[in-house]
């Protein structure tokens, strides 16, 4: 018993090229993959930066959208705030206006209700009058 057969040897061999050969084309393989992965990266990597470029214009167009509905509402509140006061103002100056057309509607009627007053007596003096006239005229007559 010599020891092992002498077709182990060059088994061994064989099957340690075939392994090799094995292991280069899984290498070839990985390498060409990886190629084909770094070609097809570099076509997302485009396509993610064209997507980022067109975001960043719709932010920006949004972001200018926005500053002009700000400034529109800026200048909308300070134009409903000067017709608020200039509203305000004129209410005021109507309640004066009603205040003093009150006070002459109520020294007017008081005038009116004097000037019946004075008419009444006036015309009770002139009744009476023509009634001592007439009573003077019947006892002449």
């Amino acid at each position: 018993m010599t020891g092992i057969p002498a077709w182990v040897g060059p088994t061994i061999a064989i099957s340690l090229a075939i392994i090799a050969a094995s292991f280069l084309v899984m290498g070839g393989v990985a390498l060409v993959a990886g190629l084909g992965l770094r070609k097809h990266s570099r076509a997302a990597r485009d396509q993610l930066a064209k997507f980022a470029a067109d975001g960043k214009a719709v932010t920006a167009r949004l972001k200018g959208e926005l500053d002009g509905f700000a400034d529109l509402s800026t200048e909308a509140r300070a134009k409903l705030r000067g017709a608020i006061d200039t509203v305000d103002g004129r209410l005021r100056d109507l309640d004066a206006l009603v205040e003093v057309l009150q006070q002459e509607a109520e020294e007017t009627a008081l005038d009116v209700a004097a000037f019946v007053r004075t008419v009444r007596r006036s015309g009770a003096v002139i009744g009476a009058v023509k009634r001592a006239l007439r009573s003077r005229r019947g006892a002449r007559g």
